[in-house]
């Protein structure tokens, strides 16, 4: 069919597209240039009328085009259309359902709803925009943090799984070592067993063949008197021989009563031994926990106090430095009467006691049962062996400077020195590696620890009573942060726990304190029913989870008499 005046065009072939999508052949009626679509009738009429469309230009049915229009190619910019109707751009917002959408959806869909032309509110969004980009903010940095606890859990999850093949290992080498002293004291056992047998064997064998060569001797010389008829002397030397075969006779049941034997020895195992073995299901039990973080309160609370004075002590005991060495051993050094002690803190029983030359400091523990004690009155460290039975020396360091405060990380030493203001990195031979140390760096480094990954060190210190503060600082000397509180006064000991946070003692002001890795205090649960004076050293056991601390028996008094130790938990 042609109509007039349209040069020849079928207008029976445009139809409307809203309806064309939803099945409907519906012929057009105009012609709406925002969204480049035609329309019948009803969708024209209710355009003019609609509040999203209100805006948009209509044109009648005889100046719409007639030609179907075709839009851009926008396929590469799938992010700007709408999500159902892919070749329409998304100009309305619907708030009911916080969604954009093109006018079809708004159209079919959104009737009912409260919709907004995105023109006419995009101009005042900057309150909202500025609301989800501080939102985005914080969940990066959510996601950053999450990011770095897994890096720091994978970490802590492969030192622990080293440590729990070690601790396997370890019992492996505990039970062989058993066996092997039992398998030592049965084969003496048997040895003193088959030597003891053979001593008497010999013996009846050896007072048998004396026997035999005396009746041999007297038999002879009886039947050469019988044959030469000498009956007079054949008589004597048979009475003779009788009162002598008599005794011999004698000799023989006493070799032999006196020097039985078994001539066989056989073992018998204990079935105990392997039966126990048997019967048990694993080799032990394996257990998993989270590791703790730095937001959660620590918890101590009090369990008994270690004395630690022994019956040779000359003097009132001083522990400046302690470090535990296995889960109920501790060592401590203790200044005032010169000596290292390894303490059974279980029943407080002090099982070895060494006296070394001159005031020790700090001890540590280095690779295998080996310690390093500092000496401020000799400036050396000395490298000591200890095994259940004693201390042994095996070397020492000279150092320039008087020795306080120890640390071994990235197998090296660093060593502080109060009075000179200086801490020093060695190599394992001594050798000077760095110096640290000016007024506007430390003024009386104490003690200095490294952190758990061996990346930075903190320090504590304190001098003439001023500049109590507390360091972390990395292997250039470089201070990356610090801690200097009115009210916590002269820092003494460091110690790092699980979580990456780090226990202060406060000998001036009889307390604790626990801070992050960046020097900012966190909660400690119980800390006002700790009761410690003068806290110096402290060292803690991460499989007990327990803290030892040394300090006063009562407060005002400044050596360190006693350990106290204390449970520790977080929650």
């Amino acid at each position: 069919m042609e109509v007039p005046g349209k040069l020849g065009i079928d207008v029976t072939k445009l139809v409307c597209l809203p309806c064309d999508i939803d099945g409907l052949q519906e012929p057009a009626y105009g012609f709406c240039q925002d969204c480049q679509e035609h329309l019948c009738e009803t969708c024209y009429k209710h355009q003019r009328r609609a509040r999203p469309f209100k805006n948009h230009a209509l044109i009648d049915k005889d100046s719409m085009p007639m030609s179907l229009i075709m839009l851009p190619n926008i396929s590469d910019n799938r992010a700007n259309l709408c999500e159902k109707h892919q070749d329409k751009p998304p100009e309305f917002y619907c708030n009911d359902h916080k969604s954009v959408m093109c006018y079809v959806c708004a159209t079919l869909e959104h009737k009912q709803c409260n919709v907004d032309y995105i023109p006419d509110v995009s101009e005042n969004m900057s309150v909202e925009l500025n609301g989800i980009l501080q939102q985005m903010e914080s969940l990066v940095i959510k996601c950053i943090s999450n990011t770095e606890n897994i890096n720091k859990a994978t970490q802590n999850l492969d030192q622990s799984h080293a440590k729990v093949v070690e601790d396997i290992k370890v019992l492996r080498k505990e039970r062989n070592e058993c066996l092997d002293r039992m398998e030592t004291k049965i084969l003496e056992e048997a040895d003193i067993v088959v030597k003891n047998a053979k001593y008497k064997q010999e013996t009846v064998k050896a007072t048998s063949l004396e026997i035999m060569e005396e009746l041999q001797c007297s038999y002879s010389s009886l039947n050469t008197l019988k044959e030469e008829n000498k009956q007079n002397t054949l008589f004597i030397e048979m009475k003779n021989a009788t009162k002598r075969l008599q005794i011999l006779t004698d000799k023989e049941k006493q070799v032999i009563e006196a020097n039985t034997a078994d001539d066989c020895i056989q073992f018998t195992r204990n079935p105990s031994l392997i039966d126990g073995l048997k019967t048990l299901n694993n080799y032990g039990i394996l257990s998993t926990r989270v590791h703790p973080s730095s937001d959660r309160a620590l918890d101590l609370q009090y369990s008994h106090t270690v004395n630690v004075k022994s019956a040779s002590d000359k003097k009132e005991c001083n522990i400046t430095g302690m470090v535990m060495i296995a889960p109920k051993k501790l060592i401590v050094a203790d200044y005032n009467n010169n000596s290292i002690k390894l303490i059974d803190v279980e029943n407080g029983s002090i099982i070895i006691e060494a006296r070394m030359p001159s005031k020790t400091y700090e001890a540590i523990k280095l690779l295998g049962n080996t310690l390093a004690v500092t000496s401020v009155e000799e400036k050396c460290i000395q490298i000591l062996s200890y095994n259940d039975t004693g201390l042994s020396l095996q070397r020492h360091i000279t150092v320039s400077e008087a020795c306080n405060g120890l640390a071994y990380c990235q197998n090296k030493f660093v060593f502080s020195s109060w009075k000179v203001g200086k801490l020093s990195i060695l190599n394992l031979d001594g050798d000077v590696l760095n110096v640290f140390g000016s007024p506007s760096l430390f003024h009386g480094p104490l003690r200095v620890i490294s952190s758990n990954d061996e990346k930075f060190l903190y320090v504590s210190d304190a001098m003439n009573g001023q500049n109590h503060k507390v360091m972390k600082i990395d292997f250039e000397g470089n201070v990356k942060n610090v801690f200097e509180e009115p009210g916590y006064e002269y820092p003494y000991g460091l110690q790092q726990l699980e979580d990456d946070t780090t226990l202060v003692t406060y000998r001036g002001s009889d307390t604790v304190l626990r801070l992050s890795s960046s020097l900012k205090r966190c909660e400690i649960v119980g800390l006002d029913k700790l009761n410690i004076y003068q806290p110096k050293a402290l060292t803690y056991c991460d499989r007990e989870h327990k803290l030892y601390v040394s300090c006063s028996t009562k407060k005002g008094q400044l050596n360190a008499d006693i350990v106290k130790v204390f449970n520790q938990k977080w929650i």
